[in-house]
């Protein structure tokens, strides 16, 4: 099995990598769509996957969730300030190390039928989802495209069940 820390961080990690050499004028731009609307913003994306972050924090904790998401209708908010609550809520995972079971099989009320556990996947995949849409921008505003996964490094290294491993 592979450690659901890890799994976080990494992908925290490679949206993070998403993010190099984007100025903050970059960061509030928004492409034109086929159909006439126009796509997220990166500076959307960061403060959207940074409310999603620290409100999985607070749910493995037990607290109420803080609505930090950017405005529904598209707005993109200014790119330092969504960088800054990425940089907040991803920064230390440690409530994550320290969660145990009842923690993770909670269902808060903000989250009706899922509970902490599915959350905490959702914000990983939610996390990868946006930085392939990230990669998109990236290459409409002529940064070089992000081609792979980046290099493990020794990381997300298969934990066997009787849990002895690397």
């Amino acid at each position: 099995m592979y450690r659901t820390s890890e799994l976080a961080s990494f992908a925290i990690d490679e949206f993070r990598r998403g993010l190099e050499g984007v100025t903050a004028d970059e960061g509030v731009w928004r492409a034109e769509k086929a159909d006439g609307t126009q796509m997220n913003a990166i500076s959307w994306s960061v403060q959207h996957i940074g409310a999603h972050w620290h409100n999985v924090g607070l749910a493995v904790q037990g607290l109420p969730f803080e609505n930090r998401n950017p405005p529904r209708d598209g707005t993109p908010p200014e790119y330092a300030a969504a960088l800054a609550l990425f940089d907040e809520a991803t920064r230390d995972l440690g409530w994550l190390e320290r969660a145990d079971d009842a923690a993770m099989l909670r269902t808060p009320p903000e989250l009706r039928s899922e509970n902490v556990s599915h959350f905490l996947a959702r914000a990983t995949l939610h996390t990868w989802f946006h930085a392939g849409e990230v990669n998109a921008v990236r290459q409409l505003l002529g940064h070089p495209e992000i081609r792979f996964v980046g290099d493990l490094g020794g990381r997300l290294g298969w934990v066997p069940e009787d849990g002895i491993g690397d």
